[in-house]
């Protein structure tokens, strides 16, 4: 049965090599273009730009936004969709965002109103992601995590997770774009580059539902590529669709791969062994596509706001063979032990005995707003 699964996705890396937009095998997504839609919860629509009358229509799994197109959520919603390799770009309630630019080589989205979190696993610098927003644009050259929140007279960018430059791709290329860190909140105006002033510390401890819920869509992601993985043994690199979870999960070309929530992707069953995330005690996760009322464990406990916001990086917890504390997160593969450096000898520590914050921690924390692919695998 795997060999045979194994062997039906063959093809698709060679179409995808040739570079052919195409689904193929039901199973598995080959698209050369960004902005595929991965999850829809309560009302998301879409607005085509070759559309007549501004009339648009109901988005749904599988939508693929073209160049000028619009995605927008509406109030108690949220959705989705999937960026390079790993990466993903999701969209709290009452949020619009227009695609500039989806093919691959210049990924370029537009946050028109509300708040994104951008979810970004793997990305080539020589392509990087542009996010205009209406005080300013910002490009994503490395992993990281990031939320976005538009307001009336300015725009708040939470750095999670690795580092962003404020400006263009092209200010970005020319080197002309300004660094923030992680663990900065950006204050832009749309004023010129930020002065000191504009640039705080961020408070790990605020998290609001739509944090939640894109901790859950980590927790989801990672539930579905170990279950597939149960069933199949081993997988081909890439987007792949559980149908027991009815969205499409990523599968890194190497043996492993940890996200910037720091949840485990893996291309052989037998890499699982002792992975052990909040949900996972025993049994699959209860929920297939997370609760937008906060992050929910198999034990019903509440993990501390920080793990949901994406930003304790000591969570060794989650993955018990891996990852030493302090590792960066990335793909790694076996060989002569594993390249992050730690023991091929699974670890015994156990998952830890909370789980999942709700969404009254920090709801009004100033570094939030109130709303809150061509895609393979690619080893960094």
């Amino acid at each position: 049965m795997t060999r045979n699964r194994v062997s039906l996705a063959m093809p698709v890396s060679f179409l995808f090599a040739l570079g052919l937009g195409v689904i193929a095998n039901a199973q598995y997504l080959i698209s050369t273009k960004a902005g595929f839609v991965n999850r829809v919860e309560g009302e998301v629509y879409v607005l085509r730009a070759d559309g007549e009358d501004d009339e648009k229509g109901r988005a749904s799994l599988g939508t693929q936004l073209r160049a000028g197109d619009r995605l927008s959520v509406a109030a108690n919603s949220f959705a989705e969709a999937l960026l390079n390799p790993g990466s993903y770009l999701r969209l709290g309630e009452n949020t619009e965002v227009r695609a500039v630019s989806v093919d691959l080589d210049s990924v370029r989205f537009e946050l028109i109103k509300g708040s994104v979190i951008a979810e970004i696993g793997q990305i080539d610098k020589k392509t990087p992601i542009e996010i205009m927003t209406p005080h300013g644009a910002l490009t994503i050259a490395k992993p990281g995590l990031l939320r976005i929140d538009t307001k009336e007279s300015a725009t708040l960018v939470a750095v999670r997770q690795g580092e962003i430059y404020l400006g263009t791709r092209s200010d970005f290329a020319s080197k002309e774009s300004l660094k923030i860190t992680h663990g900065k909140v950006v204050n832009l105006t749309g004023s010129g580059q930020p002065g000191p002033a504009d640039i705080a510390k961020l408070d790990k401890d605020a998290i609001d539902k739509f944090d939640a819920w894109s901790f859950n869509r980590a927790q989801s992601l990672t539930a579905a590529n170990v279950k597939a993985l149960s069933r199949s043994g081993v997988l081909t690199a890439g987007w792949y669709r559980d149908p027991f979870f009815n969205f499409y999960t990523f599968v890194p070309s190497r043996s492993w791969f940890w996200s910037p929530y720091w949840f485990g992707f893996f291309n052989n069953y037998r890499d699982t062994y002792g992975y052990s995330p909040y949900y996972y005690i025993g049994s699959y996760y209860r929920s297939q596509g997370g609760s937008a009322s906060g992050a929910s464990g198999a034990s019903g406990a509440t993990v501390s706001p920080r793990v949901v916001s994406g930003i304790d990086r000591g969570a060794v917890s989650r993955a018990t063979d891996h990852r030493p504390i302090g590792a960066d997160f990335g793909s790694g593969s076996r060989g002569s032990g594993h390249s992050s450096g730690d023991s091929s000898s699974p670890s015994t520590s156990s998952p830890r005995a909370t789980s999942a914050p709700n969404a009254s921690h920090g709801a009004s924390s100033p570094s939030h707003g109130a709303s809150g692919g061509g895609i393979r695998g690619r080893a960094q």
